[in-house]
């Protein structure tokens, strides 16, 4: 069905241009990798360059065009998504019978060295393709990285949809904060905050859900547990996914009174995650960011209990390249991009802290997308 079927910041004017965008991108790509025509498999690639999403269907672009490939099952979609003049044609195939449609669309365009995405199609999918196409003389060949590369840089109805799923979990966690009580289980205040998600027009949570209270919150991915929330300290990391993109933010609060050392600890945390928005910067290399908000956390004694990277690429997926760690050394950030910043410090048996923003690259330095206080909170929650 359409990218556009819940309510939208994007009109679909501008949709329509952003496919087609993408798909002259994709083209531009071809060539490059000696391929004439690339067979996207990927549910969320194929909604990325089309707007359409069905499962068990393809997409196929070649230098003449592009197509989605699919059957009488999604007919009905394909007639609305179709209206959307998304700049893609349609194949009709049979189900479980699609490469037998896509072979007989080669054949028509003359196309012989056909590319897969590695990164998504199984190899029992490639065995059973180079099967159908080998007979009729189409080559395959599997190609890493073609558009999750593409990905990497958001252009502007992703940044505004990134945001709108940011606004969206933002209002969903005032909502379910003003519902909890102490004795509430971390999974019962996870349920109130996905509802107040869904609610609010995210399809679902992005992730699930880090409801942590107490000592969990040492467990940087701590499933929400029938632990009972009590005084203390209290990490929720969540995500609200709409329209096919994400937001992922993490707040730590103290409810009553934040024990030690966690209320030092806090602070620790801002500086190193100010400190790396701070490094945020077109040119700049991931690791070095990664960095500069590691040395905070290492000056002040806490290095071994940074366990994690700082952050990663976000998009239609949570988590997407580039990443900050010391492996990026070689990347550097572009605008366009859209990252989280999230350090923490966690000790075992006690508790954690985690503070993460989503942050897009600019062309001349960053630009935060998410406004909620980041100073440290004290929750006075009632009783179940």
């Amino acid at each position: 069905m359409p990218d556009t079927a819940t309510s939208s910041p994007v009109d679909s004017a501008r949709l329509t241009q952003a496919y087609r965008s993408r798909q002259q991108r994709l083209q531009g790509c071809l060539a490059e990798h000696q391929i004439e025509g690339l067979l996207i498999s990927a549910p969320r690639d194929i909604c990325y360059l089309t707007g359409f999403h069905g499962d068990e269907s393809l997409a196929l672009v070649t230098d003449s065009g592009a197509w989605v490939i699919s059957d009488s099952r999604f007919e009905d979609e394909l007639a609305l998504w179709a209206d959307q003049a998304t700049g893609a044609g349609i194949i009709m195939g049979i189900r479980h019978q699609l490469n037998e449609a896509l072979c007989d669309h080669l054949d028509r365009e003359k196309i012989k060295r056909l590319g897969v995405q590695a990164e998504s199609m199984t190899v029992a999918a490639m065995e059973e393709l180079v099967r159908s196409l080998s007979p009729h003389g189409f080559g395959v060949t599997a190609v890493a990285g073609l558009i999750s590369g593409m990905q990497r840089i958001k252009d502007e109805t992703e940044i505004e949809l990134i945001s709108h799923a940011i606004d969206i979990q933002q209002r969903a966690l005032g909502e379910a904060l003003s519902l909890l009580k102490i004795g509430m289980t971390e999974h019962a205040f996870a349920a109130e905050l996905e509802y107040a998600m869904r609610r609010l027009g995210a399809s679902g949570p992005g992730f699930s859900t880090i409801v942590a209270s107490g000592a969990n919150s040492a467990l940087c991915h701590h499933a929400a547990d029938e632990t009972p929330i009590d005084a203390g300290v209290l990490l929720i990391d969540w995500g609200a996914a709409a329209l096919g993109y994400n937001g992922d933010l993490t707040r730590t609060y103290a409810i009553g009174t934040m024990p030690s050392p966690l209320d030092e600890i806090y602070q620790i945390v801002l500086e190193a995650q100010l400190a790396g928005i701070a490094a945020c910067q077109p040119g700049v290399f991931c690791a070095e960011v990664d960095q500069a908000a590691r040395q905070v956390i290492e000056e002040a004694g806490y290095g071994d209990q940074f366990i994690h990277g700082l952050g990663h690429g976000l998009g239609r997926q949570v988590h997407e390249g580039p990443y900050f760690n010391n492996l990026e050394v070689e990347t550097a950030l572009e605008p366009g991009m859209v990252m989280t910043v999230e350090p923490g410090i966690y000790l075992p048996g006690i508790g954690g802290v985690r503070i993460e923003d989503d942050v897009l690259i600019t062309a001349s330095g960053h630009r935060v997308l998410s406004d909620m206080k980041k100073e440290l909170q004290v929750l006075e929650p009632g009783t179940v």
